[in-house]
């Protein structure tokens, strides 16, 4: 049941132009970005058939040993939300590399 009272919606800025926006007026897109390495099975030559498959497995683990949980999981697979005002979204979508 409506009580009278406007709910206060957090508001947000657009991340190019820095207009404010609030959630719920319909003025802004939420974009989503998902980056995910090289999905492709990997492709190996003689060469890389060769190497010392022990001494590639201890190199790739002395790597991984100086990341935390996040920083190695960010090297796979990253998903950022950002938020734009309408005109902001309408230029981006068209050429969304270039900003």
């Amino acid at each position: 049941m409506f009580d009278g009272r406007i709910s206060s919606s957090p508001t947000i800025s657009c991340r190019r132009c820095g207009h404010e926006l609030v959630p719920g007026r319909g003025e802004l897109f939420a974009v989503s970005v998902v980056a995910v390495a090289d999905p492709y099975p990997p492709v190996f030559d003689e060469r890389d058939l060769a190497q010392d498959v022990g001494a590639e497995i201890r190199r790739l683990v002395a790597q991984l040993n100086g990341l935390d949980e996040q920083q190695a999981r960010d090297q796979v697979y990253r998903r950022v939300v950002f938020h734009l005002c309408t005109a902001c979204y309408e230029d981006w979508i068209e050429e969304p590399a270039s900003h």
